[in-house]
């Protein structure tokens, strides 16, 4: 589920393990996990455990869960995890919209999960993650003077669905044209997580095809097509 959203607060809070009755069966599935993959990720991330609609917009109540424990939840089930994750499309000059493309050939924003590297002076900077994310992605600095970068909608997700990552997801606006942009990807180092990138143009139905498993990002896009057709509104 995708909703607009213009300001967003966070309250890092501390919980009692959330896990505790599969604490033994959540480790036994990571160590089979971990004997044939040494080298898996098994940092602390982001997860969100409650959300507060405000005056001024929405507060997150997030806080550190273990990535095995979401990685449980994604391919056993049985706990609720939310975790955080920042994304984002860049927007050209000559209006396409640039996604990454994975090794499975499957349509992704630019990004990933929140981690301890977004924080600055103790506090949580999403768009942190986002500008780590498009430098080892794209090898891309969004930072610089030939883009802007503006947080626009939150992925949600329904109570039932046990796995169900929330997104804060960005537009990226750029001075580059589409060619421009190609090349930069083409030109510049990056750590090769991407296949390729891909063009779309919401305005045209057949220039907008979504090879993709991720169901938020077609939803985003057509929210992205009404809002190309009626301007106004």
């Amino acid at each position: 589920m995708i909703r607009e959203v213009k300001n967003v607060e966070f309250e890092i809070i501390e919980t009692a393990d959330p896990f505790t009755r599969f604490r033994e069966d959540i480790e036994t599935v990571w160590k089979k996990h971990c004997f044939h993959n040494p080298s898996a990720f098994s940092e602390k991330i982001l997860n969100l455990f409650d959300k507060e609609e405000t005056e001024d917009g929405l507060k997150l109540r997030i806080g550190w869960i273990n990535y095995y424990e979401a990685f449980y939840s994604k391919y056993v089930g049985n706990i609720l995890t939310r975790s955080l994750f920042s994304g984002g499309y860049i927007l050209t000059s000559d209006g396409y919209y640039c996604l990454a493309v994975d090794w499975e050939n499957q349509i992704n924003l630019i990004g990933g999960l929140a981690s301890k590297d977004d924080f600055k002076d103790g506090r949580f900077v999403p768009e942190l993650c986002l500008i780590r994310e498009s430098k080892e992605e794209m090898g891309i600095d969004i930072t610089d003077e030939h883009f802007r970068y503006e947080l626009k909608y939150l992925k949600t997700s329904s109570d039932d669905e046990y796995y169900s990552p929330v997104g804060l997801l960005y537009e990226v606006k750029t001075d580059h044209t589409r060619k421009e942009l190609e090349d930069m990807f083409m030109r510049n180092s990056h750590d090769n997580e991407l296949q390729t990138i891909q063009f779309v143009r919401p305005d045209n139905p057949e220039g907008c095809v979504l090879n993709t498993r991720r169901k938020y990002i077609i939803e985003l896009f057509n929210l992205i097509r009404l809002k190309t057709e009626s301007p106004a509104e």
